[in-house]
């Protein structure tokens, strides 16, 4: 009897080993299969990056961004993103995540060093992590800059969880400079830095051109410039009178 027990505890012990050894490769093939698919994901992503950078996001079929991906089949962005906005949205996404990081650290070097009000170091604070992007040689930058160019096209891309964390990141760096000025004028100066940093960075990206630090310290300088030029009186008047209009409509 104790014989027989022995030989049922190593055929249990046999299969134990069997079905745990059968239960670690169906994990392994999870975990291949699930990194293979980030792989691909991934690789669309940066493909329809680059495509929308150069082409805009109209003028590129997601047949072509599947196919210069080098994928087969037919549904692989159905499958990963579910649609065109899906896809752009996830690329947006997929940037922003570690350009906002990015941009959370500088602002959190800059308030231990006490440079918060400094008009340069806000403008450094925007362009650093794009030029960082540009630098490592992703085409977001470029691709941003044509999707920006059109508010409701950005309104409809932009993910609820993400943004662009620059656009709030002056009235924060700079309370006093963007308090002395009116709402719209405020509002009209951010936008104007934003977008020309944009543009100017999307640019140099699109052409591969290099751009000394030299150049780029004179950009920073007109940047400043615009932050900080003095508002004229005749601007003043004009918003005074604009304001005037919206109360009397209202």
């Amino acid at each position: 009897m104790g014989h027989y027990l022995s030989e049922r505890e190593s055929e249990n012990e046999n299969a134990y080993e069997y079905e745990n050894e059968q239960g670690q490769g169906r994990g392994a093939r999870r975990k291949r299969r699930h990194s293979a698919g980030d792989a691909t994901r991934e690789l669309l992503l940066v493909t329809a990056e680059r495509l929308y950078a150069l082409h805009g996001i109209e003028g590129v079929p997601l047949r072509r961004i599947r196919t210069e991906a080098g994928q087969s089949n037919s549904s692989v962005i159905a499958y990963h993103f579910g649609s065109q906005a899906g896809l752009v949205s996830a690329l947006i996404e997929f940037r922003y995540v570690r350009i906002n990081a990015r941009r959370a650290e500088l602002l959190d070097e800059a308030r231990a060093q006490g440079i918060l009000g400094d008009p340069c170091a806000a403008v450094w604070l925007i362009v650093r992590p794009l030029l960082e992007s540009i630098e490592a040689g992703e085409m977001f930058v470029p691709f941003l800059a044509r999707v920006s160019a059109d508010p409701r096209a950005i309104a409809q891309y932009l993910p609820d969880s993400v943004g662009d964390s620059s656009l709030g990141l002056l009235g924060e760096l700079l309370p006093d400079l963007m308090a002395a000025l009116p709402e719209r004028a405020r509002r009209g100066r951010q936008v104007q830095v934003h977008n020309s940093v944009l543009n100017l960075l999307a640019e140099l990206a699109r052409g591969r051109h290099r751009i000394s630090e030299a150049q780029l310290s004179n950009y920073v300088d007109g940047w400043v410039g615009m932050l900080t030029a003095p508002l004229s009186a005749a601007t003043a008047e004009l918003m005074r009178q604009g304001a005037e209009a919206r109360e009397d409509r209202s």
